[in-house]
């Protein structure tokens, strides 16, 4: 039988790669500009939009059409300027977590580069600080359990020799989070600008993380010619325990082999990866094969307020490709659960909350 958007809606989900400043719904978005005293944006080709007009921002408020990375990445600039201090990064949290229970995702795990977020002299504590407040008042308003993984900002390394593996910017966050004593933190992430920043940069900052208690989440193989090579330097290099993207991999048997061989996970963004252009179609993706190989594999949403692509909008876009039903529902919710940065105990209380919300057996 085949699912309705609204079957996709109502059915308790988790997700595992979902940006904070790329999650930020539109009113919020306005209500903190506003707050900080912001009135309207200015464009890259000198156009002002108001703030107060709604309709004119809420049509910048949103990638629409493929477009040049760059100016992809600077659509996330007006969010982040509403994140540089200790309320804004928590108020965002909250209201994200909030917005989360709306669209019933019961699990999540934030990427955040706090990076990003030290423009007005914030230390790198003091955002995580933030974040996690956010994030524990938005679970005690709402339900919803959420971890953050910590992303290096590939472009901290722009004015560096490229063959400098020693990234400070790396190091400093990779130590931060293995200082910070928090059960929230679940790992250390790579993303941004794939096509100048190869995985080979991060060696040393991910090799700090190796026998603690943190994840490795880097983003691979989503951008640049270099895709199945970064995959491979993720895994082999990085020791990554779950990949973000990983484009080609549905379409080599060998680097299938390689996450299969170490155990790791694959987090798949169908909608943000075409519409972005990254691939021509979400047949590109190749799911129906990673889940016939046994690859674990999640389906996540990336940045759902700039692409106005929720997780249910992904989950049915995937499904009518493949004309799926309730069992790859099933086993993709438990891929999400299985491949989460979790204790036993959390995922088996995780696995029974999923059941009795969708009347389903996970646990």
């Amino acid at each position: 039988m085949s699912l309705s958007l609204s079957d996709f809606q109502s059915f308790p989900k988790a997700e595992l790669h979902r940006h904070i400043d790329g999650s930020v719904p539109l009113a919020v978005v306005q209500r903190l500009a506003l707050q900080h005293g912001v009135s309207a944006v200015t464009l890259r080709n000198g156009q002002t939009i108001s703030i107060a007009d709604t309709a004119a921002f809420d049509n910048f408020y949103r990638i629409t059409a493929t477009e040049p990375i760059a100016d992809l990445l600077a659509r996330f600039d007006f969010v982040l300027s509403l994140m540089q201090t200790p309320d804004g990064i928590a108020e965002v949290f909250h209201a994200c977590t909030l917005d989360c229970a709306s669209k019933n995702i019961w699990y999540v795990e934030w990427t955040m580069a706090p990076a990003y977020h030290t423009r007005a002299g914030l230390a790198y504590n003091a955002v995580i600080d933030s974040a996690l407040r956010g994030m524990r008042s938005g679970w005690q308003a709402c339900g919803v359990q959420s971890k953050l993984i910590l992303a290096i900002q590939r472009e901290a390394t722009a004015r560096q020799k490229p063959e400098d593996a020693r990234d400070p910017a790396g190091l400093e966050l990779a130590g931060a989070a293995l200082q910070h004593s928090s059960s929230r933190i679940a790992g250390l992430g790579l993303a941004c600008d794939e096509f100048a920043f190869a995985p080979e940069l991060y060696a040393a900052a991910f090799a700090k993380t190796l026998g603690s208690k943190l994840g490795r989440m880097p983003h691979a193989g989503e951008m640049g010619a270099q895709r199945a090579q970064n995959v491979r330097s993720a895994v082999s290099v990085l020791g990554a325990t779950r990949i973000g993207h990983g484009i080609p991999v549905g379409a080599d048997r060998a680097l299938i082999a390689l996450l299969k061989q170490h155990g790791v996970a694959l987090e798949a963004n169908p909608l943000s990866n075409l519409l972005a252009g990254f691939i021509s179609a979400l047949e590109d993706l190749r799911l129906d094969e990673l889940l016939r190989a046994g690859v674990c594999v999640s389906i996540n949403s990336d940045d759902p307020a700039l692409f106005r692509k929720e997780l249910a909008d992904n989950f049915q876009a995937v499904f009518d490709v493949y004309n799926w039903g309730e069992a790859e529902l099933v086993q993709f919710t438990k891929h999400a659960l299985a491949s989460a940065h979790m204790t036993a105990q959390e995922r088996a209380a995780c696995l029974q909350l999923f059941s009795n919300k969708s009347g389903l057996v996970l646990a």
